[in-house]
Parts: structure tokens; sequence; C-alpha cells
């Protein structure tokens, strides 16, 4: 069985895993990790090489087509994990999904602007706008008690 893990190197289940021969293989479509884990890195893909980025770099998420797109105050990656993955892998307290398309780091936000029917556009730290949409409007203004 094919397994994607995202597990500390130091975590002493991967290392169990290592000495029975269990890698980490990034295409496979099931994922383990720690129960209610938030992970503290992603892996990450530009001009063909992998990076490990930490998730505190992260300014926002997107999902355009089939491709997740990873951006950060520096540059911007693509990720094999699926938005909903990553919703799942990271830290509810630092992370929000804004929108269907969208997961943004609340504290890379630099200005909330409201605008009309019932929407919300974030000005992040790197320059970037990203809306929140109605279907995320109330979770979001819950979130910041707006």
């Amino acid at each position: 069985m094919n397994l994607r893990i995202l597990l500390d190197p130091n975590d002493d289940l991967r290392k169990e895993l290592d000495s029975l021969g269990i890698t980490d293989d990034e295409s496979s479509e099931y994922i383990l990790t720690r129960k209610n884990m938030s992970v503290n890195f992603i892996q990450v893909k530009k001009d063909d090489r992998l990076f490990y980025i930490d998730v505190s770099d992260i300014v926002y998420i997107e999902s355009l087509g089939h491709d997740v797109y990873v951006h950060t105050a520096d540059d911007n990656y693509v990720t094999r994990e699926r938005l909903k993955q990553l919703e799942k892998l990271l830290d509810p307290e630092q992370f929000l999904r804004v929108s269907s398309s969208a997961i943004i780091n609340t504290k890379q936000i630099k200005q909330i602007e409201a605008s009309i029917f019932q929407k919300f556009i974030l000005h992040m730290q790197n320059g970037a706008r990203v809306d929140v949409t109605r279907s995320y409007y109330y979770i979001f203004k819950d979130r910041f008690n707006i």
C-alpha cells in the first residue's frame, strides 16, 4: 500500500514505519497523520524542484482548476494536496477557509474591506486580494467578531 506520510521525522511512529520499510509516497491518495494533528510544514513544488515550507510563511492558498497554489510573501508554489485536505491539516487557529477556492493565514491579513452583497475583500501582507464569499461570510464575521 502506498501512503503519503505527514509525520514529523522524529515521530516514533514514523521511525517504526521506516524500520518496516514503509516509505512516503507523495503520489498516494492516502494520507497518514496523527489524529487532530496540525502540520508545521507542507511539501510544495516550483520549477520541478521540491521544497518544504513552514506553514507560518503561507499567506494564502488557492485552488485554480486542478492546481492548488501556495502563496508566500516571496514566492508562489504548487502542491499536490487538495484544498480540503489542507484545510484538515492546517491549524484552525491560524488558517481559515474563506471561499470554495481559498484558505487564508489569518495572521497575514493586512486590511479587511467590507463589500456589497455580504462579501469581504481581504488585503493580504503580500499585496494580494482575497475574497470572502457569501457562503463563508458569517463564518468569517464570527471568527473576527465583526
